[in-house]
């Protein structure tokens, strides 16, 4: 073999799509909905229970309520204290994570095959029956509040705060779902409990799991295991329910640090949800602007300019709504042109520089060039069963989206900029040393001086 030879790159082959096994589904006489995917490369399993009560949901003056909810959940259940829990899933191999999203909340549970039934029974005691009791909401309110006061120190933290609250006001995907100190202070365990008893049931629920298991043997022991589980108790309005705000107009909003080195920037508007129709066109998009390390926002602002160690876009897509937004850290003395910078961009995007030829192509790739090892193990593929179940997808969602992002040409994507990017309507969130708020304010936009709560 020659020296050329031996260093001459291999050719990248065209994406291949994925194609998953069949989804089976059951529904219990509770309403409780089961779901299987199966993936029998080792005999393990990746469970999750998806409930429908996210921090949306949370009660107008209660934010943070949900979470807290979610919590306790595997502080003591079906008998057991927090300790006893832990045990039982130890001596099972077995793993638990609870996370409370803006949509939904979940119980996360991996483990090996031949503890299937033992640890669907753990998971049941845990999303069904827990405990609730006010020594353990006393330890996690004081944990609540220890990262709270952490978070208020962090200029991210802060800058997220607020662009969120000024973007959706008084809509549930507005506020933070840590809640805050004040919020958090005042929970009680009757609120816990009534949260509970309203938002969390079996007709709100899906048990996914992925792995080695039959689906029979699942709706099985999920029967016996979950039970009469009692249906809500009622179906009291929570932050999500309130509407969609207009448009903001555009606005500067400076939140202060004192001698802070750098300026942390969010720079966005109101957009679309996870169900919108261009969606593939909408993430081509991103990706060339600033959702990869060779997106424009990125070349630009660390490449070129040398402003930041680095700099994204993303649209974060709910199932009620999202927001577009792009974030970066600068350097103190950059911000006002940082900021400049980013306003140009989003226009040059969807007028005089639109998305195509090699850097649509660059864009396409990082998306498409290595898809399939998003689905190679059980977690990975609950996870996905996850994102079907919370905004309600189609089944060949995934096994589609390769085949659709590669249908998706420069006219799509400049369709896609001209209809979700609006310039005229950005909300610029700054937070920095407050010396560098008359450059900013000579921008031309208005500069409101905000503090976030935490």
């Amino acid at each position: 073999m020659s020296n050329s030879e031996r260093f001459t790159p291999p050719s990248v082959a065209v994406p291949a799509p994925i194609q998953l096994p069949r989804i089976e589904r059951s529904v219990l006489s509770s309403g409780l909905c089961v779901w299987t995917l199966p993936h029998t490369a080792l005999p393990v399993v990746a469970m999750s229970v998806v409930i429908d009560a996210g921090t949306v949901d949370d009660p107008a003056d209660l934010p943070g309520l949900t979470s807290i909810t979610a919590d306790l959940l595997d502080e003591g259940a079906g008998g057991r204290d927090s300790i006893a829990l832990a045990e039982a899933l130890a001596d099972l191999g077995a793993s638990l994570d609870m996370h409370a999203g803006p949509d939904a909340t979940s119980a996360r549970l991996w483990t090996v095959r031949r503890h299937l039934d033992a640890a669907v029974r753990v998971l049941a005691d845990v999303v069904a029956t827990p405990h609730l009791q006010e020594p353990d909401l006393t330890r996690v309110r004081e944990l609540r509040l220890s990262r709270l006061q952490q978070l208020r120190r962090s200029p991210s933290a802060a800058a997220e705060r607020v662009f969120a609250a000024t973007v959706y006001g008084a809509h549930g995907y507005g506020h933070a779902g840590l809640g805050t100190s004040a919020s958090v202070s005042r929970v009680t365990i009757d609120d816990v409990r009534a949260h509970y008893a309203r938002r969390f049931a079996a007709s709100r629920v899906t048990l996914l799991a992925a792995g080695d298991v039959r689906h029979e043997d699942l709706v099985s022991i999920a029967a016996d295991a979950f039970g009469a589980w009692p249906g809500p108790s009622s179906d009291a309005a929570g932050l999500g329910d309130a509407p969609l705000p207009a448009p903001a107009a555009p606005r500067v909003l400076f939140v202060e640090r004192e001698g802070a080195p750098q300026s942390e920037i969010r720079i966005g508007h109101l957009a679309v949800s996870r169900l919108t129709p261009d969606y593939h066109a909408i993430v081509l998009l991103n990706a060339g602007l600033g959702g990869s390390f060779s997106g424009r926002l990125n070349q630009r602002l660390r490449q070129q300019l040398g402003y930041t160690y680095g700099a994204r876009s993303a649209f974060d897509m709910d199932r009620r709504a999202g927001t577009f937004v792009c974030e970066t850290s600068v350097q103190g003395d950059k911000t006002a042109d940082s900021v400049r910078e980013i306003h140009a961009l989003l226009a040059a995007v969807r007028t005089t520089q639109p998305l195509g030829g090699e850097q649509l192509e660059l864009a396409r790739g990082s998306l498409t060039r290595g898809y399939a090892r998003s689905f190679e193990t059980p977690r990975q593929l609950s996870g996905a069963l996850s994102q079907l179940a919370v905004y309600g997808l189609a089944d060949d969602t995934f096994d589609t989206f390769v085949p659709k992002m590669q249908q998706v040409d420069a006219a799509d994507v400049l369709a896609a900029a001209t209809a979700r990017l609006d310039p005229s309507r950005l909300v610029t969130v700054v937070v920095g040393d407050p010396k560098w708020r008359d450059e900013l304010q000579a921008l031309g936009l208005p500069v409101e001086t905000v503090a976030p709560e935490f």
